[in-house]
């Protein structure tokens, strides 16, 4: 089954081809206009479509999309591959969810952390028995060095870099380690706390900044930039089959 996944997020909407669970196709684009969906379309031959959106507008090419595919748009009602124990379903980011079923289909009976280090950084916990118990939020790396220089006086804003020794030598590296440092310290901080509380855990990275967060992180992970697409191809394959 050929499938198009869409997830569109703050700052740019990622769509890919999926077939039988491999990526034949991916593109990261802040548009999406209804004349590059009819062309993939052409030569995929689509049938299922599933978007994923953490914005409240619907996107104009839906309309195209729901009369010519088998079209889910993700929320609160969609029928997902685990169970989630979330307080309130209502809230909760679709990207998190996809990125929590993109997990699971690639570490079945295995605890798993996932963190989505993108503008925010999510962490979102699933169990072995297929449960999503929760997850945090925190600002990412550009909103870090941002608020650093809107709430205060005198520290300038500076662009984030990866390069930095630990500590910094200057205010600008300072400000940089801060925000890149600070990250890395959080990441392994959860991933020992949660392994205290629940055992081995399978920690994966996706999102914008997945790859190099994991040049720095101490711990073992796994990095898969696309987990949030790959989720939602889980997540299509599961309604279509349940249908069937």
């Amino acid at each position: 089954m050929t499938n198009f996944c869409i997830d569109i997020g703050n700052s740019f909407i990622k769509y890919a081809i999926i077939k039988d669970g491999e990526v034949e196709y991916f593109k990261r684009t802040k548009k999406l206009l209804v004349s590059e969906i009819k062309l993939l379309h052409k030569k995929w031959n689509i049938e299922h479509a599933i978007i994923s959106s953490t914005r409240k507008a619907i996107p104009r090419f839906t309309g195209f999309m729901k009369k010519n595919f088998d079209l889910i748009y993700l929320d609160h009602k969609t029928s997902l591959p685990f169970k989630n124990a979330y307080a309130t379903p209502k809230t909760l980011g679709k990207d998190r969810l996809a990125a929590i079923a993109g997990a699971l289909c690639r570490f079945p009976k295995k605890n798993c952390l996932v963190f989505d280090i993108g503008t925010c950084m999510t962490i979102d916990l699933l169990t072995k028995e297929k449960v999503f118990l929760g997850g945090n939020i925190a600002p990412g790396k550009d909103l870090r060095l941002k608020s650093m220089h809107d709430y205060t006086s005198a520290l300038p804003l500076v662009k984030p870099s990866f390069e930095n020794e630990i500590l910094g030598k200057s205010t600008k590296t300072a400000l940089q380690n801060g925000s890149i440092y600070g990250i890395c310290l959080e990441i392994e901080g959860m991933v020992a706390r949660i392994k205290r509380k629940i055992g081995p855990i399978n920690v994966i990275l996706t999102g914008g900044d997945a790859i190099k967060f994991g040049e720095l992180l101490e711990c073992k992970k796994f990095v898969i930039p696309n987990l949030v697409l790959l989720g939602l191809d889980s997540i299509l394959e599961h309604n279509v089959k349940s249908k069937i």
